[in-house]
């Protein structure tokens, strides 16, 4: 907890929870999740925190939770790295993570997979590993799901049986 009460370096983490709650908000942009919860404050979970200042990381082990708003994640760690004092990349692992969120008309998004990887530098959010979403109306499901912040596209790559699954309810999708 040496990360948390040195103040130089509680911007970076702070910078680095907002990047994982940015997992989750991918659902946003597509499905009108709760501005609101972009406000709240962000509260963070878990059994322990290391900090390497000379390597730059933080990581977050143990029945991780990160919240904020309706918004949550649960994993059973969180890797941040920061390069040159700026958030550069957030991994998350976890037998599933899981992630959800309350849509603005109050339905529930929810998503899990093995590994979630944030890169700044792509603006790239990566679900991997048997990762899954879904939300009113739509569900997607693959070996991995690529979401980009900048473009707003999604690319999703098959299970085992080497294909992506997506199903649509008619009149039930929210955009």
């Amino acid at each position: 907890m040496r990360f948390l009460n040195n103040k130089k370096r509680l911007p970076a983490l702070w910078a680095g929870l907002n990047a994982v709650i940015l997992l989750t908000l991918l659902l946003i942009s597509s499905a009108q999740a709760q501005v609101a919860d972009q406000t709240k404050p962000i509260n963070v979970k878990a059994d322990n925190s290391e900090f390497n200042e000379r390597a730059g990381t933080q990581i977050l082990s143990g029945n991780v939770e990160v919240t904020q708003g309706s918004m949550s994640i649960a994993a059973d760690k969180i890797e941040i790295e920061i390069k040159d004092g700026a958030l550069f990349k957030i991994t998350g692992t976890g037998r599933p993570i899981r992630f959800q969120q309350m849509t603005l008309d109050n339905q529930l998004m929810r998503g899990e997979c093995q590994e979630i990887i944030y890169n700044t530098a792509t603006s790239n959010i990566t679900f991997k590993g048997d990762a899954k979403f879904e939300r009113p109306g739509q569900k997607l499901t693959g070996h991995s799901i690529e979401y980009n912040l900048n473009e707003l596209t999604f690319k999703a790559a098959g299970n085992q049986d080497g294909r992506v699954n997506i199903v649509l309810q008619p009149g039930k999708i929210n955009r």
